[in-house]
């Protein structure tokens, strides 16, 4: 019954014009992990994502917290983006899967690792799985340019993913995120095996036992919320659906207030 109440005063308060709905509205979810080495290899992990219509999202991974590979390379730097004491190397792998119930490497669409570099170039067919191609996929990626790097947050950006996504078919899907690099059959074992977490060349004394990320989602055109581990993508509302909106709960409130007028005078005439 609260939430009825809720609802209703949210309606009548966009009827009156005392809330405004922007013409454009953004959204976007940070999530965070830690992947593991186990024997054997190290773990993933899986994010199921709800996709409630067509739009876009963009997916930026920050994760390997050295700019270079190689404490020598000339500009290399340490940066902690977590804030969490550590420097950890997580070479960020990323999928999308259909999400069937479980992981089937005939689910698996497509494959994105880096800044353009093993994304099938800026708008290439590389590293889509199953016979889907960019004009066949039901979600597909444009990796970022290198030469974008600089805005997106990450450290290095040959380690860190970045790209967007566009939904053509909405529906249930998986987000993997894993060591590079993760096939679809490890992926349905459970395991990236024989992986091993690898710090820059010369640094010393290297956290090697487990690696962090963070995974930004973002979109101008659909809203980000999660449950749980379900992160769910919603269309904005188009311009025209608000003002139909609109028009209907003035239609609403005219006819409520015509009624009320009648109402009043029949009782001044009785």
């Amino acid at each position: 019954m609260m939430l009825k109440k809720i609802q209703l005063a949210g309606a009548a308060a966009l009827a009156f014009g005392l809330v405004t709905v922007p013409a454009q509205a953004a959204s976007s979810l940070a999530i965070n992990g830690t992947l593991n080495k186990l024997t054997g290899g190290t773990t993933f992990d899986v994010w199921k994502f709800k996709i409630l219509g067509t739009g876009t999202f963009t997916v930026d991974v920050a994760a390997y917290e050295a700019s270079q590979s190689n404490v020598s390379t000339p500009g290399y730097f340490t940066n902690d983006i977590n804030g969490d004491g550590e420097l950890t190397w997580l070479d960020a792998d990323t999928y999308f899967y259909h999400d069937t119930g479980s992981i089937k490497t005939t689910d698996a669409i497509f494959r994105c690792d880096d800044v353009e570099n093993n994304c099938g170039g800026v708008t290439g067919a590389s590293n889509y799985f199953n016979g889907y191609t960019p004009g066949t996929s039901p979600l597909t990626r444009t990796t970022h340019l290198l030469t974008e790097t600089s805005v997106d947050g990450s450290i290095h950006f040959r380690r860190d993913p970045w790209y967007d996504v566009a939904v053509n078919t909405p529906g249930d899907y998986q987000f993997l995120i894993a060591d590079f690099r993760l096939d679809p059959a490890e992926a349905v074992a459970g395991m990236n095996a024989g992986d091993n977490f690898s710090a820059p060349t010369g640094f010393v004394s290297p956290i090697l036992d487990h690696a962090d990320y963070r995974v930004t989602f973002s979109s101008i055109d659909m809203y980000i919320s999660i449950s749980g581990d379900t992160i769910i993508l919603t269309p904005v509302p188009e311009p025209e659906t608000w003002v139909m909106l609109l028009a209907g709960l003035g239609l609403v409130g005219w006819r409520m207030n015509n009624k009320v007028r009648k109402k009043s005078a029949a009782i001044v005439a009785g």
